[in-house]
Protein backbone atom coordinates (compact mmCIF):
# COMPACT_ATOMS: atom_id res chain seq x y z
CA UNK A 1 0.00 0.00 0.00
CA UNK A 2 1.37 3.42 -0.93
CA UNK A 3 0.91 4.96 2.49
CA UNK A 4 3.11 8.02 2.00
CA UNK A 5 1.88 9.05 -1.42
CA UNK A 6 -1.74 8.79 -0.25
CA UNK A 7 -1.02 10.72 2.96
CA UNK A 8 0.81 13.57 1.24
CA UNK A 9 -1.87 13.91 -1.42
CA UNK A 10 -4.61 13.93 1.24
CA UNK A 11 -2.78 16.59 3.24
CA UNK A 12 -2.45 18.80 0.18
CA UNK A 13 -6.17 18.38 -0.59
CA UNK A 14 -7.03 19.30 2.99
CA UNK A 15 -5.09 22.55 2.68
CA UNK A 16 -6.83 23.36 -0.59
CA UNK A 17 -10.24 22.82 0.97
CA UNK A 18 -9.53 24.68 4.20
CA UNK A 19 -8.17 27.36 2.48
CA UNK A 20 23.44 30.43 15.13
CA UNK A 21 26.34 28.22 15.29
CA UNK A 22 26.35 24.78 16.82
CA UNK A 23 27.42 24.34 20.43
CA UNK A 24 27.35 21.63 23.03
CA UNK A 25 24.06 20.97 24.83
CA UNK A 26 23.98 22.75 28.18
CA UNK A 27 23.07 20.49 31.08
CA UNK A 28 21.64 23.14 33.38
CA UNK A 29 18.44 25.07 34.10
CA UNK A 30 14.90 23.72 33.79
CA UNK A 31 15.61 22.30 30.32
CA UNK A 32 18.91 20.63 31.13
CA UNK A 33 19.38 16.92 30.56
CA UNK A 34 21.99 14.19 30.69
CA UNK A 35 23.58 14.39 27.25
CA UNK A 36 25.66 11.30 28.00
CA UNK A 37 22.58 9.07 28.23
CA UNK A 38 22.49 6.60 25.31
CA UNK A 39 19.92 7.51 22.70
CA UNK A 40 19.08 3.83 22.22
CA UNK A 41 17.97 4.61 18.67
CA UNK A 42 15.65 1.99 17.20
CA UNK A 43 14.56 1.70 13.56
CA UNK A 44 11.52 -0.46 12.80
CA UNK A 45 12.05 -0.07 9.05
CA UNK A 46 10.71 1.87 6.09
CA UNK A 47 6.94 2.40 6.19
CA UNK A 48 6.37 2.67 2.42
CA UNK A 49 9.06 1.14 0.17
CA UNK A 50 7.30 2.52 -2.92
CA UNK A 51 7.78 6.17 -1.96
CA UNK A 52 10.92 7.89 -3.37
CA UNK A 53 11.94 9.07 0.11
CA UNK A 54 12.96 6.59 2.81
CA UNK A 55 10.51 7.15 5.68
CA UNK A 56 11.66 5.20 8.73
CA UNK A 57 9.54 4.38 11.78
CA UNK A 58 12.00 5.16 14.59
CA UNK A 59 12.24 5.89 18.30
CA UNK A 60 14.84 7.13 20.77
CA UNK A 61 15.29 7.38 24.52
CA UNK A 62 14.44 10.48 26.56
CA UNK A 63 14.90 9.97 30.27
CA UNK A 64 13.01 6.83 31.25
CA UNK A 65 10.70 7.01 28.25
CA UNK A 66 10.89 6.84 24.48
CA UNK A 67 9.90 9.24 21.72
CA UNK A 68 8.42 7.89 18.50
CA UNK A 69 9.29 9.64 15.25
CA UNK A 70 9.37 9.40 11.50
CA UNK A 71 12.86 9.87 10.06
CA UNK A 72 12.75 10.91 6.41
CA UNK A 73 15.94 10.54 4.36
CA UNK A 74 16.41 11.59 0.72
CA UNK A 75 18.40 9.35 -1.62
CA UNK A 76 22.14 9.95 -1.67
CA UNK A 77 24.79 10.26 0.96
CA UNK A 78 24.58 13.88 2.09
CA UNK A 79 25.61 15.47 4.28
CA UNK A 80 22.20 17.11 4.24
CA UNK A 81 20.76 19.89 6.35
CA UNK A 82 18.15 18.59 8.76
CA UNK A 83 14.91 19.68 10.43
CA UNK A 84 12.76 18.61 13.38
CA UNK A 85 8.96 18.88 13.15
CA UNK A 86 6.64 19.09 16.18
CA UNK A 87 2.84 18.97 16.06
CA UNK A 88 0.08 20.77 17.93
CA UNK A 89 -1.76 19.79 21.10
CA UNK A 90 -3.58 16.47 21.07
CA UNK A 91 -1.80 15.22 17.96
CA UNK A 92 1.31 13.18 17.16
CA UNK A 93 4.07 12.62 14.60
CA UNK A 94 1.64 11.58 11.88
CA UNK A 95 0.17 15.10 11.58
CA UNK A 96 3.58 16.53 10.62
CA UNK A 97 4.66 13.69 8.36
CA UNK A 98 3.40 15.38 5.19
CA UNK A 99 5.21 18.69 5.86
CA UNK A 100 8.37 16.81 6.86
CA UNK A 101 8.37 14.93 3.54
CA UNK A 102 8.04 18.19 1.61
CA UNK A 103 11.30 19.57 2.99
CA UNK A 104 13.00 16.18 2.65
CA UNK A 105 12.00 16.12 -1.02
CA UNK A 106 13.89 19.38 -1.48
CA UNK A 107 17.04 17.88 0.04
CA UNK A 108 17.07 17.52 3.84
CA UNK A 109 16.91 14.83 6.49
CA UNK A 110 13.78 15.45 8.56
CA UNK A 111 12.45 14.07 11.82
CA UNK A 112 8.76 14.35 12.77
CA UNK A 113 8.44 13.49 16.45
CA UNK A 114 5.57 12.73 18.79
CA UNK A 115 5.98 15.19 21.64
CA UNK A 116 5.80 13.43 25.05
CA UNK A 117 2.98 15.76 26.15
CA UNK A 118 0.78 14.39 23.39
CA UNK A 119 0.40 11.04 25.13
CA UNK A 120 0.35 12.35 28.70
CA UNK A 121 -3.42 12.71 29.00
CA UNK A 122 -5.30 15.54 30.69
CA UNK A 123 -3.75 17.18 33.72
CA UNK A 124 -5.29 15.73 36.86
CA UNK A 125 -4.36 18.34 39.44
CA UNK A 126 -5.75 21.74 40.31
CA UNK A 127 -4.24 25.10 41.13
CA UNK A 128 -0.49 24.99 41.70
CA UNK A 129 -0.41 21.20 41.29
CA UNK A 130 -1.87 21.55 37.81
CA UNK A 131 0.77 24.11 36.88
CA UNK A 132 3.51 21.83 38.21
CA UNK A 133 2.21 19.13 35.87
CA UNK A 134 2.08 21.63 33.00
CA UNK A 135 5.68 22.63 33.65
CA UNK A 136 6.79 18.99 33.62
CA UNK A 137 5.11 18.45 30.25
CA UNK A 138 6.66 21.60 28.78
CA UNK A 139 10.11 20.61 29.99
CA UNK A 140 9.63 17.09 28.62
CA UNK A 141 8.78 18.38 25.14
CA UNK A 142 11.77 20.72 25.03
CA UNK A 143 14.15 17.99 26.18
CA UNK A 144 12.70 15.59 23.59
CA UNK A 145 13.65 18.07 20.86
CA UNK A 146 17.11 18.60 22.34
CA UNK A 147 17.65 14.83 22.25
CA UNK A 148 16.41 14.82 18.65
CA UNK A 149 19.16 17.33 17.86
CA UNK A 150 21.66 14.95 19.50
CA UNK A 151 20.34 12.14 17.32
CA UNK A 152 20.63 14.11 14.09
CA UNK A 153 24.10 15.38 14.91
CA UNK A 154 25.31 11.80 15.32
CA UNK A 155 24.33 10.91 11.75
CA UNK A 156 26.98 10.95 9.02
CA UNK A 157 24.41 12.14 6.47
CA UNK A 158 23.51 15.31 8.47
CA UNK A 159 25.40 18.60 8.52
CA UNK A 160 25.39 19.44 12.27
CA UNK A 161 25.65 23.16 11.55
CA UNK A 162 22.35 23.24 9.61
CA UNK A 163 19.56 21.87 11.78
CA UNK A 164 16.19 23.64 11.75
CA UNK A 165 13.02 23.42 13.80
CA UNK A 166 9.41 23.71 12.61
CA UNK A 167 6.59 23.73 15.15
CA UNK A 168 2.86 24.31 14.78
CA UNK A 169 0.59 25.62 17.58
CA UNK A 170 1.77 23.90 20.78
CA UNK A 171 4.86 22.86 18.83
CA UNK A 172 5.45 26.53 18.03
CA UNK A 173 5.21 27.36 21.73
CA UNK A 174 7.90 24.75 22.36
CA UNK A 175 9.92 26.33 19.57
CA UNK A 176 9.64 29.72 21.25
CA UNK A 177 11.46 28.29 24.26
CA UNK A 178 14.01 26.45 22.13
CA UNK A 179 14.79 29.69 20.31
CA UNK A 180 16.29 30.99 23.55
CA UNK A 181 17.84 27.85 25.04
CA UNK A 182 19.11 25.80 22.09
CA UNK A 183 21.98 27.44 20.16
CA UNK A 184 22.45 24.38 17.97
CA UNK A 185 19.31 25.21 15.99
CA UNK A 186 20.21 27.06 12.82
CA UNK A 187 16.67 28.25 11.95
CA UNK A 188 13.21 28.09 13.52
CA UNK A 189 9.76 28.36 11.94
CA UNK A 190 6.95 29.02 14.44
CA UNK A 191 3.53 28.41 12.89
CA UNK A 192 0.60 29.94 14.81
CA UNK A 193 2.37 30.42 18.15
CA UNK A 194 1.13 32.34 21.17
CA UNK A 195 1.76 32.62 24.90
CA UNK A 196 0.07 34.46 27.72
CA UNK A 197 2.26 36.59 30.00
CA UNK A 198 3.19 35.09 33.35
CA UNK A 199 1.29 37.94 35.01
CA UNK A 200 -2.01 36.49 33.74
CA UNK A 201 -1.36 33.19 35.52
CA UNK A 202 -0.36 35.06 38.67
CA UNK A 203 -3.44 37.28 38.63
CA UNK A 204 -5.73 34.24 38.32
CA UNK A 205 -4.10 32.40 41.23
CA UNK A 206 -5.23 32.53 44.83
CA UNK A 207 -3.28 35.20 46.77
CA UNK A 208 -1.39 32.60 48.79
CA UNK A 209 -0.29 30.81 45.61
CA UNK A 210 0.87 33.78 43.56
CA UNK A 211 4.55 33.63 44.43
CA UNK A 212 4.70 29.90 43.66
CA UNK A 213 2.83 30.42 40.38
CA UNK A 214 5.20 33.21 39.35
CA UNK A 215 8.23 31.00 40.03
CA UNK A 216 6.73 28.01 38.21
CA UNK A 217 5.61 29.82 35.09
CA UNK A 218 8.62 32.14 34.81
CA UNK A 219 10.88 29.09 34.44
CA UNK A 220 9.04 27.98 31.28
CA UNK A 221 7.90 31.37 29.95
CA UNK A 222 8.10 31.37 26.13
CA UNK A 223 8.01 35.17 26.10
CA UNK A 224 11.23 35.49 28.10
CA UNK A 225 13.01 32.79 26.10
CA UNK A 226 12.10 34.05 22.64
CA UNK A 227 13.31 37.50 23.68
CA UNK A 228 16.81 35.98 24.00
CA UNK A 229 16.79 34.56 20.46
CA UNK A 230 18.63 35.73 17.38
CA UNK A 231 16.07 37.41 15.12
CA UNK A 232 17.84 36.18 12.00
CA UNK A 233 17.01 32.59 12.94
CA UNK A 234 13.26 33.18 13.39
CA UNK A 235 10.27 33.09 11.04
CA UNK A 236 6.84 33.52 12.68
CA UNK A 237 3.63 32.85 10.75
CA UNK A 238 0.20 33.83 12.06
CA UNK A 239 -3.41 33.68 10.84
CA UNK A 240 -5.58 36.79 10.99
CA UNK A 241 -8.60 34.57 11.68
CA UNK A 242 -7.05 32.28 14.29
CA UNK A 243 -9.91 31.11 16.51
CA UNK A 244 -7.77 28.85 18.71
CA UNK A 245 -4.99 31.05 20.10
CA UNK A 246 -6.28 34.25 21.76
CA UNK A 247 -5.16 37.36 19.89
CA UNK A 248 -3.70 38.75 23.11
CA UNK A 249 -1.42 35.69 23.39
CA UNK A 250 -0.38 36.00 19.74
CA UNK A 251 0.41 39.69 20.13
CA UNK A 252 2.32 39.02 23.36
CA UNK A 253 4.61 36.49 21.69
CA UNK A 254 5.24 38.62 18.61
CA UNK A 255 5.89 41.59 20.84
CA UNK A 256 8.43 39.58 22.86
CA UNK A 257 10.33 38.40 19.78
CA UNK A 258 13.57 40.29 19.09
CA UNK A 259 13.55 43.27 16.76
CA UNK A 260 14.07 42.18 13.17
CA UNK A 261 12.18 38.89 13.49
CA UNK A 262 10.38 38.04 10.26
CA UNK A 263 6.62 37.88 10.91
CA UNK A 264 4.04 37.16 8.24
CA UNK A 265 0.27 37.32 8.60
CA UNK A 266 -2.18 35.36 6.45
CA UNK A 267 -5.90 35.62 5.78
CA UNK A 268 -6.33 32.18 7.32
CA UNK A 269 -7.43 30.34 10.44
CA UNK A 270 -5.25 28.46 12.92
CA UNK A 271 -4.20 25.88 10.31
CA UNK A 272 -2.87 28.71 8.06
CA UNK A 273 -2.91 26.64 4.86
CA UNK A 274 -0.78 26.05 1.77
CA UNK A 275 0.58 29.56 1.18
CA UNK A 276 2.19 29.66 4.63
CA UNK A 277 3.78 26.25 4.13
CA UNK A 278 5.10 27.10 0.68
CA UNK A 279 6.61 30.33 2.00
CA UNK A 280 8.37 28.82 4.97
CA UNK A 281 9.62 25.92 2.84
CA UNK A 282 11.17 28.46 0.46
CA UNK A 283 12.62 30.37 3.44
CA UNK A 284 14.13 27.19 4.90
CA UNK A 285 15.53 26.14 1.54
CA UNK A 286 17.36 29.46 1.26
CA UNK A 287 18.41 29.60 4.92
CA UNK A 288 19.71 26.04 4.99
CA UNK A 289 21.48 26.34 1.66
CA UNK A 290 19.53 23.63 -0.15
CA UNK A 291 20.58 23.94 -3.77
CA UNK A 292 20.25 20.49 -5.31
CA UNK A 293 17.39 19.27 -7.51
CA UNK A 294 14.26 17.95 -5.76
CA UNK A 295 13.79 14.24 -5.32
CA UNK A 296 12.07 12.93 -8.41
CA UNK A 297 8.55 11.69 -7.75
CA UNK A 298 8.30 13.21 -4.25
CA UNK A 299 6.03 16.14 -3.43
CA UNK A 300 7.97 19.28 -2.47
CA UNK A 301 5.08 21.27 -0.98
CA UNK A 302 1.31 21.34 -0.48
CA UNK A 303 0.71 22.44 -4.06
CA UNK A 304 3.28 20.37 -5.91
Amino acid sequence: MRVLSVLVATLALGFALSGCGAGDAVDEGPFGYDASQPLAFADAGVVDPNYPLAVHDVSYAVGEGRVEAFLIVPPGGGPWPAAIYVHGSGSDRLSMLGPATWLAARGAVTLAISAPSGSAGAAGGAGVDRLVEHRQLEVGDVVAVRRAIDLLRERDDVDPERIAYIGWSAGARTGSILAGVEPRLHSLVLIAPGAAPVSEFVDEAAPEDREAVRDLMSAIDPLSYIAQADAERLFIQEGENDGVIPRTAIDALIGAAPDGTQVRWYEADHALGPQAYEEHLDWLQERLGITGPPVQGAQTGPTG
